[in-house]
């Protein structure tokens, strides 16, 4: 592992994950209440995902689904057409704008600005020999499938390009990915919100309130 990856990573992580919540904190404000408005509490969505060394974190999103989800439908499954998506989660969902609570994480030291996606228990533990290699780093608030045709991905593409990240992080990389983040997440390039293939459902109790 080189300097970068060692030191300057963590150093990118902080700066940058502070100046964009300090930028980002009015945007977020009326996300909150745009939620709370139409779809009451809790407006956070957490959910356990693996991070570095295969150890275990919280995840922290704005709420996208109806409460109760994981047992309506296809239960933690997604279907097409997803009726348990609510109309402003779905607007969230294709900006990716329902992801900016997770500069939490990245400031807490669960993740990084840029890495592998961050993916369920379930996912790590039922396909290991796939996603071993890329638990070895941060999982990443931008990711090299994200910037290159996102949920429109096959699976076997997604961790292919995410195990081609791990083998070669260097700082003009990560800098370029944050920069074709940009257009990726204004212009919703490469987003098809029928296709949520490699996230799991917000399971979110009836009442609203974690269980």
């Amino acid at each position: 592992m080189g300097l970068y990856t060692r030191v300057g990573k963590r150093a990118l992580d902080v700066t940058g994950a502070g100046l964009m919540a300090a930028v980002t904190a009015p945007v977020m404000g009326v996300i909150a209440v745009a939620l709370w408005r139409t779809q009451g509490r809790p407006i956070l969505f957490t959910q356990q995902r693996v991070g570095r060394d295969d150890r275990d974190f919280t995840i922290y999103k704005f709420r996208t689904m109806i409460r109760g989800a994981s047992t309506q439908g296809a239960g933690l499954w997604f279907e097409r057409n997803d009726p348990r998506i609510t109309p402003l989660g779905k607007w969230l969902r294709a900006s990716s704008l329902d992801e900016l609570p997770q500069l939490w994480n990245v400031i807490r030291g669960d993740m990084s600005l840029v890495g592998p996606r961050p993916k369920p228990r379930e996912l790590i533990d039922r396909y290991r020999s796939h996603y071993q290699e890329t638990l070895a780093v941060r999982p990443g608030l931008s990711h090299l499938p994200g910037v290159s045709g996102r949920n429109t991905l096959r699976r076997s593409q997604m961790i292919e390009m995410d195990q081609q990240y791990v083998r070669d992080i260097t700082l003009s990389g990560d800098l370029r990915l944050l920069l074709r983040t940009v257009p990726v997440v204004l212009f919703r390039h490469g987003f098809d919100a029928e296709n949520e293939s490699e996230q799991w459902v917000e399971d979110v109790p009836p009442d609203g309130y974690p269980a």
